[in-house]
């Protein structure tokens, strides 16, 4: 069976002490060291599903279900009020202004076109799984933010996301840290 098919069991648990994620009722066990990188944020998109879930949203695996074709949302959480469409970042590495930058186009045209046909209040969330890791404290050189004051500013490009709230005011911005640990 290949890594894709287990992603669509309705769960999988993290077991950190044995090193390996436990797929259904431990039908199937995958040890850590087998999983790819690129996997990864597969495993992680499944793993805020399934968080989003308990938390009473209907989840469509947008991004497990589309592969790349996904429009840049992994995830759309919905629930009577309200659709989140998600895009879940599980890096080693900093996200800077290129990649904000392209996180925001390559999700535009889904956010505009279910804006577009829904009733309900629309947000976009970034979601990571590490905040320090992801984003750094540093100011970069040239650094400009038009909307916030830049004293107040501890993770510069994560700012910079949440500051096209001010740019448009048709679909909330949100960022949201989710560990796995």
């Amino acid at each position: 069976m290949g890594f894709e098919k287990i992603l669509h069991y309705d769960t999988i648990k993290l077991n950190n002490i044995s090193n390996q994620i436990e797929v259904g009722n431990c039908e199937i066990v995958v040890p850590y060291e087998k999983i790819s990188p690129s996997n990864w944020g597969k495993v992680y998109e499944k793993y805020v599903g399934q968080i989003l879930e308990k938390e009473g949203f209907q989840v469509k695996y947008n991004g497990l279900n589309l592969g790349k074709l996904d429009g840049g949302i992994d995830l759309i959480a919905e629930n009577d009020n309200l659709i989140n469409l998600i895009q879940c970042k599980y890096l080693k590495g900093k996200i800077a202004k290129s990649k904000i930058d392209w996180i925001l186009y390559r999700a535009s045209n889904k956010l505009f076109k279910t804006y577009k046909i829904s009733e309900k209040k629309l947000v976009f969330t970034l979601i990571v799984n590490n905040i320090d890791i992801n984003f750094s404290k540093r100011i970069p050189k040239n650094f400009k933010l038009k909307f916030t004051d830049i004293e107040k500013v501890k993770y510069p490009w994560l700012q910079y996301y949440l500051d096209h709230n001010h740019i448009q005011d048709k679909i909330k911005l949100e960022f949201r840290e989710v560990r796995m640990n």
